[in-house]
């Protein structure tokens, strides 16, 4: 019976937490959301960078690149289109082809305004002290357009450590934004560096050697300085050309947004079958003390049976709630998108009765 008690509180405190970062990362989607359409694409890809920092989920570049395009910076979301293409695993081949088709949307638009380049600007930040916090804060960087920031804190941590793995890193910081020359000239010291290198890693680094040059044969434009605009007098500035809408929403993360739910689901029905475990122990040992008193009546040992009877009912009630609950929430977690319900079948026990309770928020 004290186990049982122990075990009930410690399954609503993880349901509680599993709840809670659910709900902090839909916050945080929707704040990035909100951020893009309003117009604010630095604080919307600084949310997403945040985003895929912590889980690693690459739809965040995806959706980073779409923050860009719905802003008419298009270079900057054909970048985050190829680092979705190349960082993603076991991508559907629809994805495959709706990143490409936004890569091609993207580079025909900018065509059109005659190959503007834009670079986003980085808010400033402090200094970190910590390894981690370098780390964290380079990556940061990189996925946020400030190339030139995550590289110097890259350098700090070669020069503090003399690990080479931080001039790969560089090269591919110096990739992801675009700076194709610079990124091969870093993967080339890395190689000329690094003393025993893995046959594996040596090929991953004459990948991206390859891939960058891919890039600059075909995109000649980006390699050369931008021309300072010549000072003309007493004469009306062009017109920018009209902005684009694009209407196209950003996709929703597979399976992540529904994970809280099936592993809450997993948790409670696990509870479950504890539950209906220990009323089968519980009814077992009052009907051997049944027989007990059938040769011999002691009131303390009949006390005892309907103590252990009523904890045995309680075990099947709590157990069969907590497996149907278990298993709804598993069922909605696996149905659960982007805006739809929220809905969860919660167990509940009370002092003279066992149940379910359904919740839901629209």
């Amino acid at each position: 019976m004290i186990r049982l008690r122990c075990l009930l509180p410690a399954a609503s405190l993880l349901f509680a937490a599993q709840v809670a970062h659910a709900g902090d990362t839909a916050a945080k989607e929707r704040a990035a959301k909100t951020a893009c359409l309003a117009g604010d694409f630095a604080k919307g890809v600084e949310i997403l960078s945040e985003l895929y920092v912590s889980t690693t989920d690459a739809v965040f570049l995806f959706n980073q690149g779409r923050c860009f395009e719905q802003n008419h910076r298009y270079e900057d979301a054909i970048s985050r289109f190829q680092e979705y293409l190349r960082v993603a695993k076991r991508i559907s081949k629809a994805d495959k082809t709706d990143a490409k088709k936004h890569i091609g949307d993207c580079q025909g638009l900018l065509a059109k305004q005659g190959g503007a380049a834009s670079t986003p600007s980085a808010p400033a930040a402090g200094t970190p002290t910590s390894k981690e916090a370098k780390e964290r804060a380079a990556k940061k960087a990189c996925l946020t357009g400030d190339p030139v920031r995550g590289v110097e804190i890259l350098a700090d941590l070669f020069i503090d450590t003399n690990d080479t793995t931080y001039l790969f890193n560089q090269g591919r910081c110096l990739e992801q934004n675009r700076r194709y020359e610079d990124a091969i000239g870093r993967f080339r010291e890395y190689l000329i560096k690094t003393k025993n290198l893995r046959p594996e890693d040596k090929a991953d680094t004459e990948k991206h050697i390859a891939a960058c040059e891919s890039y600059l044969a075909g995109k000649p434009a980006e390699a050369a300085k931008p021309e300072v605009p010549k000072k003309v007098a007493d004469t009306q500035p062009p017109e920018p050309p009209p902005p684009v809408i694009v209407t196209t929403e950003p996709k929703s993360r597979p399976g992540l947004a529904g994970a809280g739910l099936r592993t809450t689901g997993a948790v409670v029905a696990a509870v479950g079958g504890a539950g209906l475990v220990a009323g089968l122990v519980l009814n077992l040992k009052a009907n051997a003390m049944a027989n007990d008193l059938e040769s011999q009546y002691d009131p303390s040992v009949a006390s005892s049976r309907n103590t252990y009877k009523t904890a045995a009912w309680l075990g099947y009630g709590a157990g069969a709630a907590c497996l149907i609950g278990g298993a709804v929430l598993y069922y909605f977690g696996l149905r659960r998108g982007e805006d739809s319900a929220s809905l969860a079948l919660v167990p509940t026990i009370g002092p003279d009765m066992t149940g379910t309770v359904l919740w839901g928020r629209f």
